[in-house]
């Protein structure tokens, strides 16, 4: 089905509107002919009457005032999408980005380049931090964009997941391996997995895992146990292909764990047009 087009509904409505076809005309700056030729042309297209002629005036049939609100609706629309447009292309100002930087590695990048592409006058503020720290954040409004591995039940947050993995152990290839028992393991602060390896470690030996370091990166565990410092406990994600090479992943039957991303964006807010395109390419 061919559209109508919104020049004739516009003629149209406003005859409507003014009651005339002659004020339509004047207020379109056309002739009493085009208008009049516009009317006939949606007719023909729709297969309805719109307008009844008479002498010196016209009445609306139903089906008209019908088409003449519907048209008002439609015309309404695509002055807001003109409006849009405009504003996308002149939009400035800043948004905040909370992330690890575990997940930077991952997202930093296409976000920033998706950024960058539709909306080159907006800057953009990278804040790290841990997942407590984004999605406190986020809350509190200083951040517009929260990735996290992991999220928290708040009322005035929108968590949508992006992605899951697994968390692993990691060891340095450079130590020999050992006993479960006798490795130093290095842990973040207390979150899920980390309270979930020590209860099946002391499942399977008896014993309280021996946590040597609370680090509060993974990167930094990652850098730790490329230097022979310990056993490490880190998201999949963090073995970027760079560290393959330097790292023995350990699979111990007595221990799985899957973790997902969450994206968060405040609940109730209307965000910037460069949040809201940031929130559907990453969702």
């Amino acid at each position: 089905m061919t559209l109508p087009n919104l020049d004739h509904l516009k003629y149209f409505a406003d005859a409507v509107e003014l009651g005339s076809i002659s004020a339509a005309a004047q207020k379109n700056f056309v002739t009493h002919p085009a208008i009049s030729r516009a009317i006939t042309s949606l007719e023909e297209q729709m297969g309805v009457e719109l307008l009844v002629h008479q002498r010196k005036n016209f009445q609306v049939t139903p089906t008209g005032y019908q088409v003449a609100e519907q048209a008002r609706v439609l015309l309404a629309s695509a002055r807001e999408f003109t409006s849009l447009k405009l504003q996308t292309e002149d939009l400035s100002g800043a948004i905040s980005i909370g992330l690890s930087r575990t997940l930077g590695h991952a997202y930093l990048s296409p976000l920033l380049q998706d950024l960058a592409k539709k909306y080159p006058k907006m800057k953009a503020h990278i804040r790290f931090g841990t997942t407590n720290e984004i999605i406190e954040g986020v809350v509190k409004g200083n951040i517009d964009i929260g990735l996290t591995i992991g999220h928290q039940t708040m009322p005035t947050l929108k968590q949508n997941q992006i992605g899951s993995g697994k968390f692993v152990l990691i060891e340095s290839e450079s130590k020999k391996p050992s006993p479960w028992e006798e490795r130093d393991y290095i842990l973040t602060e207390p979150r899920y997995e980390t309270e979930l390896l020590k209860k099946e470690f002391y499942r399977e030996f008896k014993e309280p895992l021996p946590a040597r370091y609370e680090v509060g990166s993974w990167d930094a565990i990652v850098h730790l146990v490329r230097s022979g410092q310990g056993v490490g406990l880190v998201p999949e994600i963090a073995i970027t292909p760079d560290r393959t090479k330097q790292l023995r992943i350990l699979k111990p039957k007595w221990f799985q764990c899957d973790y997902e991303i969450f994206l968060h964006h405040a609940k109730g807010s209307r965000p910037n047009p460069a949040v809201e395109s940031l929130i559907k390419g990453l969702i």
